[in-house]
């Protein structure tokens, strides 16, 4: 049996319901932007400040002068041998 007062119990309550999701989504939205702003602060790309940076003094000098690199190979040992690297295995 029901009475009148159920179905406008029913209608209030959904329509709480409703208002609460609406409220919800946009608190989400608006901590999604904020948080997104604090992000973009944060980045070191996107700073206020374009200041170019320098290497160090010691390693500014090794790089324009001296500093060389050989040439590496892969695959293959120092005396030009091909073979496969030894491989341990133990089981318990």
């Amino acid at each position: 049996m029901r009475s009148v007062t159920d179905g406008s119990r029913i209608e209030a309550a959904r329509s709480r319901a409703t208002v609460a999701k609406r409220a919800a989504a946009l608190a989400a939205a608006a901590g999604f932007v904020v948080l997104l702003g604090v992000a973009r602060q944060a980045h070191p790309g996107t700073s206020g400040s374009s200041s170019q940076l320098s290497p160090p003094g010691r390693i500014a000098g090794e790089v324009g002068g001296g500093l060389a690199l050989g040439g590496g190979s892969i695959g293959s040992s120092s005396d030009g041998s091909t073979s496969s690297p030894q491989v341990q295995s133990s089981s318990s």
